[in-house]
This record gives C-alpha cells, structure tokens and sequence, in this order.
C-alpha cells in the first residue's frame, strides 16, 4: 500500500502534471510511428499507466476476477493467447478450423482446431504403445458452452467452488478449440504430454497459487512442440510462463 502524500507540499501537483504530460506525449509518439512491435519495458509501463491496460512485463498478478479482452486473441495468437480469471475471449470468437475429435483416432466426442489433430493423433499413439488409452471428455466450449456449464455447476455446488473450478465464460481455454479434457491418463499426460505440445495448465505442484483453479491433471492445452517443451523445462504453469513470454513474437 502506498504512503500518505503529505499535506499542502507545494512541488507535488506540478509534478504530477509533467508526468501526465511526458506519459500522454510518448503514448503519442508510439501512436504516430506506429509502433510495429509490442511496447515493452517502461514503454509498456507508461502505456499501461495511460489507457488502463495491464503490462504484462511486471509480476504476476494476484488471482482475481476481472474482464479485460486478451491482448493476443486472434486465431494465429493460439500457442500465446493468456486467459485466466483476468483475461478474457470475446462471446464471438470461435474458430473457423474446427474437426472432430475422431479424426485423430481417439475415443471420445468434441472438436478441436485442425492444427492439434496431427499431433494429438501422435499422443494418442504413443500413449496406446504404453497400455494408456485416452479418450477425450471435453473439447472445444463455445462462449454459450460456458454460460451453461457454470450454470449447472454453481446450481450443483455454489459460487465459491465453481470459481475455483471451472472459469467464467469468455476465460476458458476450450473456447480457444486447442484445450482437451482427457480421461484415462493423467500420470502419463503429467511426464509425456508435452513431448507432442500439450501442456497440462493446472498442475496439481502450481494449482491453484499461479493457474488461479483447481488442479486439472487432465486438462491439456496445445501450444506446439517447442514451446511446450520450453514451458516443461521452465518448471512454470502456462500462466506463469504466458505472463512472461507471451508478448514475444
């Protein structure tokens, strides 16, 4: 929390005024050059200080509801697209590349986005060749999904466990068709699943302090190959490591 101001300090509204200024003029110098890459740094501060958007180059944030549209939400920002209780989808967005889940040869019904199946049929696959057999609970939620799922479940259970357990719609990662609930694997998804881009976002060791929900060993989400194993290796949630690296290009 910060400090009183002291009271009747003559210097202190002058210099406020400067910074607004300095703030307001540097926002419309990135404005004016078109700032081709993302503002970082006190850029992104001064920015974030102006028009009310968060900075994500500062620490994690304290898990609390909110409803602020995620920065990166186009369907070619799906490997670094943060939702959380924060960071939300628009109702509309949905993406326009979805298929069966059947096309990668596992049981179960749902879709996902075209760009998970290859690599879902190798999971799936390898998974087999160990005696685990996978098959797919959830898949793709639309916004309207969600409404009905949170509905059911505060009816069930009430507001304060559903908030824990399922995110609100608008925040969940299956409205981004790149999000599995799996049955059948969980031990295995937890050592393997990244080795064919699937990151388990609420793991039981950082769930819920960082992921801000429930440990979900089954909940997986496709981010490709490298960037799951860089997540893996980090040792962090996929919220944590969003927050960090997900203004990169």
């Amino acid at each position: 929390m910060e400090s009183q101001r002291p009271i009747g300090h003559p210097r202190r509204p002058r210099r406020r005024h400067r910074t607004t200024v300095a703030a307001i003029g540097l926002l419309s110098m990135l404005v004016a050059v078109g700032a081709a890459a993302v503002p970082t740094g006190l850029a992104a501060r001064v920015v974030g200080a102006v028009t009310g958007a968060p900075a994500t180059d500062g620490p994690l944030p304290a898990c609390h509801a909110d409803s602020i549209l995620a920065a990166r939400r186009a369907p070619s920002d799906w490997a670094r697209t943060l939702l959380d209780p924060m960071f939300r989808l628009e109702p509309d967005d949905e993406p326009a590349d979805l298929v069966p889940v059947a096309e990668a040869g596992v049981r179960g019904t749902g879709s996902v986005r075209l760009l998970v199946i290859d690599d879902l049929r190798a999971m799936a696959g390898a998974a087999r060749a160990e005696g685990v057999r996978l098959s797919v609970r959830s898949a793709f939620r639309s916004y309207a999904d969600q409404v009905r799922t949170v509905e059911s479940l505060e009816g069930a259970y009430g507001h304060d466990w559903t908030a824990l357990s399922a995110a609100a719609a608008g925040h969940s990662e299956h409205q981004l068709g790149t999000a599995l609930d799996l049955d059948g694997g969980d031990d295995w998804l937890a050592a393997h699943a990244w080795r064919y881009g699937f990151v388990v976002s609420y793991p039981p060791d950082r769930s819920p302090t960082f992921t801000c929900y429930k440990p979900e060993p089954w909940h997986v989400r496709f981010v490709g190959r490298d960037e799951a194993r860089a997540v893996h290796e980090s040792g962090l949630s996929l919220r944590e490591w969003l927050w960090i690296h997900g203004g990169e290009p």
